[in-house]
Parts: C-alpha cells; structure tokens; sequence
C-alpha cells in the first residue's frame, strides 16, 4: 500500500511548539527528528564524536528524508552537530534516543552543558533515568533537571539509506514516568503536546500512558519480554542462516511463545510485589507469531506483514540480547531478589546467553547497586520512587 495514500489525522493539536535536542543517529533518532522538525518545532540532532559517521549525511546536509506513516516530506534541523553544547543549549526538551548500554556516555557529556528548566526523557528508559541521577548527582550538577522516561519510542522505524528513514509502525501507547514520580504529570502534560494523539485510518496512535514510576514503565517495555527467549531459543537457527532470519516470521513458534509468555507473568509478579501495574497484554497476543509486538505497534494495512517483515537479530551480539538482556531482565531479576519473588525463567535466559556470548551480563548490567537502590527495602524503594530520596 502506498503510504501517501493514507489518512493521516492530528485529534489533538497544540499550537506549543518547542526547542528540542534529539541525541542519538540510529534509526529512532533520525525518524524523531525528522518528524518533530516537520511538526514545526526547532529542533537539532547531536551524536557522539565517536559515531559521527551515523549522522555524517545529515550533518552534511542538515535534514533527513522520512517517509511512511509519521510526518512526510524533506525536514530540515536547526542544527545537526557532534558539539553537545551547542546541540542542548537553550533547548527544552532533550530526547535521548540510543540503545540503553548508551545512557551512560550520554549522561556524561551532558552534565557540565545542563541548565535549569530542562527536561531529559529517555526513549526507552530501562530504569535509565536512576542511572542519569546517578550520574548527574556524581558530576555535582545542581541544576533544576526533570528526568523522565517511556517505555518504548513512539515509532517502529528501519534507516533505508544515509540521512533517509521509513516509518513502517506507529506506537498505539505508550507510558511515561519521571523520576522522581511526582514529576510525572507535568512531563506527561508537555509530552501529549508533542506528541498528540494521531488517527490514521481509524487507528489512534500516540496514547500516552501516565505510569506509576519509571520502574513500572520499564517493566512495560515489550522488548525484554519477546527478544531475548525468542532470540535464545532460535541461537542455532540466527547463526547458520548468518543474517537470513525473521524472528517474527520464523522463530516465534508455539514453543517459543509459551516461554515468553512466562517471562512476561514473572515481569508482572515482580510489579505487582512492588505495587505497580504494568502494560497488560491480551491473551491472545502469546499465541501468536507477532506476539505482544503487534499490541503496541501498529499500521492502518498489514501490520502482521511489516513486522513479519523485519529481518533480524543477524547474530548473538545483535541488541535483542547486548541491550535487552542485561538492561532488560536483569534488573527485573534483582528486583525480584529484593522483593523476595522468583524470576527462574528469566534467570536462566541471563544465565545462558552469559554463556553464549561469553560475557557476565550478571555483572556487566544495570544492576541494582548501580542504579543505587539494592539495600532498599520495599517501602524505601516505593518512596525514592516517587520522592527522589529515602
């Protein structure tokens, strides 16, 4: 289907258009970007020094091409730079839109560039926004910061070419918690304005989801859920077709999908044991090829083709495990350690592909003593949560 042919409908508009700095130059980066730019606000896109080569099209040129079912057309940025002072400067929002293995460096270049009134979301966060406090708190930055994070991006996008991306999918919802949680109305607020709900051939896109706190938002994140047991038990499948895989064509069988349906029932014990309630998924979405994918990600034509469509992971150091799996589950699995609630599909799923890709992701991942709550208790934890302190 044509995608220009399709009906594309703002159901609430706001006339508040912003100063954004988009950081990142995957595919989500280029696709947020390019449709913000082309919603009207200002906006500038930054990526590391060391990864210039991932924005070095835009940078030369200073917009993207997006096509597909976001904003359509040529966008052109305000600025397009490896200089993160001059990317965040003045800007209101920053968007940092990197795998979550990349939050730290981000937290870092930004510290001594802050200022008072802006607002930081990661997209998606995995817990990240306690490891940007962390960090922020270590760098001695005592600016006025709102921390924010979603439980996936707003898009379901591929790069098809130097500064060119598709948007073959659209969130249907997603959640948003700040952190601390008391902030969370207000970055709820100036988020639905940026992005407004959407209609798009009778399908509303873009619902925005107040959560609890950013612990419930990360468990809400459908990558944890799917991409790791699918990944690990297609291992042998990924590496002899060295890259001729559809993990949603071929590797969610019935099989498959009754292990990700107990990853996802001990994702939701550890939030219920904590208080929270995470994205619900419906029954029918582990019994199917797609699973719970096809629930948050949608098009008005083929969605179940699309994301069949999506080829990958090429290989065991593909994100669905180095990003899923160690920022994904386990911090879940140590959170169900604290809150005394047994995660030991989970924990096998870290435990093997530890051993697959010969690296302790036990160790190398968002731990709790990282993220600095492992000596909370239930009720400590609750109120950092929401109040920032103990």
């Amino acid at each position: 289907m044509n995608h220009n042919l399709v009906k594309y409908e703002v159901l609430e508009v706001s006339k508040s258009l912003r100063k954004i700095a988009v950081l990142g130059g995957g595919n989500g980066a280029h696709a947020m970007a390019a449709d913000l730019s082309l919603a009207g606000h200002e906006v500038s896109m930054y990526e590391l020094p060391r990864f210039k080569k991932n924005i070095e099209v835009a940078l030369k040129r200073g917009e993207i091409e997006i096509t597909g079912l976001a904003r359509r057309g040529t966008a052109k940025l305000n600025r397009v730079t490896t200089n993160i002072q001059e990317a965040i400067k003045d800007a209101e929002f920053i968007m940092v839109v990197v795998p979550s293995f990349g939050h730290k460096a981000f937290a870092e270049v930004c510290a001594p560039y802050l200022g008072d009134g802006q607002t930081i979301v990661l997209w998606p966060g995995n817990m990240g926004s306690l490891e940007f406090a962390r960090i922020l708190k270590e760098e001695h930055v005592e600016r006025d910061i709102v921390l924010a994070e979603t439980s996936t991006l707003p898009y379901g996008c591929r790069l098809i070419g130097p500064a060119q991306v598709d948007c073959m999918l659209l969130a249907t919802k997603f959640s948003v918690a700040a952190f601390p949680a008391k902030n969370t109305e207000e970055v709820v607020k100036d988020l639905r304005e940026i992005y407004p709900i959407t209609e798009i051939d009778g399908l509303r896109m873009h619902q925005i989801i107040s959560g609890t706190n950013v612990v419930e938002v990360a468990l809400s994140n459908p990558n944890p859920i799917i991409h790791p047991p699918a990944t690990l038990l297609n291992a042998g499948r990924i590496e002899y077709s060295r890259g001729e895989f559809y993990l949603y064509r071929e590797g969610i069988t019935r099989s498959v999908q009754r292990v990700i349906r107990a990853v996802y029932e001990e994702i939701l014990d550890v939030g219920k044991a904590l208080g929270v309630n995470p994205i619900m998924y419906d029954e029918d979405a582990f019994r199917s090829t797609l699973s719970a994918m096809a629930e948050i990600f949608q098009a008005p034509f083929d969605t179940a083709g699309i994301i069949a469509g999506v080829k990958g992971p090429f290989d065991m150091q593909d994100r669905y495990v180095t990003e899923d799996i160690p920022y994904g589950l386990v911090p879940v699995s140590q959170l169900g350690d604290l809150l005394t609630v047994p995660t030991p599909v989970i924990d096998t799923q870290i435990t093997l592909l530890s051993v697959i890709n010969q690296t302790n992701y036990w160790k190398e991942g968002r731990t709790l003593e990282k993220l600095g709550i492992s000596k909370m208790s239930k009720e400590e934890l609750q109120k950092f949560l929401m109040e920032g302190r103990v």
